[in-house]
């Protein structure tokens, strides 16, 4: 118990002297540099422990820098080791977002990632699900939408604006208990075009989805 409390004490400390996103005593959660606009120049990050940035996992940044509004959350246990999902966004100034997602687990003192570059725009949905049929991990289903450039070209331009109605592509994602890592498992899109943020203030399409996500799962045979 006074071990716990003087890891808070540390995170209360912490974060009122560096701003930390987020503070637990197993991990932290830190923000990317930002300019003189908001707009970030270097990726966010998340370190091991109440304190020290030796042990860090950071967002990545070739292309994009994910530096804004990281979140980390303990989704569940992998051999008793945590989960971490920990997420970060990129921001150039207009109306687009793009959310880098990570699921990380502790090894031999480090961050390792387990998913593969899963990246989601600000029209876009994903969520945890348990489906023991399938995986005795949680699987991560997300779906973003389908800018058909083609349809809009041939309207003039008059149809598949940003924040229109559009079809969904949806992906899921298993962890392999043989490589340790999340795979790419299902991949396809719906039939019929969703709201987009023109007409909701948030996508919701894979509730909705979800029976057929879960028997086309099930279909695949198993790693």
């Amino acid at each position: 118990m006074r071990r716990n409390e003087h890891s808070r004490w540390i995170c209360l400390i912490s974060a009122l002297f560096v701003g930390v996103t987020i503070c637990l005593a197993q991990y932290r959660a830190f923000p990317g540099k930002l300019d003189a606009v908001g707009l970030p120049t270097s990726p966010a990050r998340i370190c091991l422990g109440a304190y020290g940035t030796d042990h860090c996992y950071t967002a990545p940044s070739d292309e994009y820098t994910f530096g804004l509004d990281p979140e980390a959350h303990t989704v569940a246990k992998l051999d008793g080791r945590d989960l971490i999902l920990f997420t970060a966004t990129f921001s150039a100034g207009g109306s687009g977002l793009l959310t880098n997602l990570a699921l990380l687990e502790e090894r031999g003192g480090e961050f390792a990632n387990l998913l593969p570059v899963v990246q989601l725009s600000e029209q876009s949905e994903y969520k945890l699900w348990r489906i023991p049929e399938v995986s005795s991990a949680p699987v991560l289903v997300a779906t973003d939408f389908i800018w058909d450039f083609e349809a809009m070209k041939a309207s003039n331009y008059a149809q598949q604006t940003h924040f229109a109605h559009h079809r969904y592509a949806i992906k899921a994602y298993v962890f392999s208990p043989g490589t340790r890592l999340y795979e790419e498992r299902l991949h396809f899109e719906t039939r019929k075009k969703c709201a987009g943020l023109d007409d909701t203030d948030r996508v919701r399409v894979l509730d909705a989805e979800k029976p057929a996500i879960v028997a086309k799962l099930k279909a695949i045979p198993s790693h």
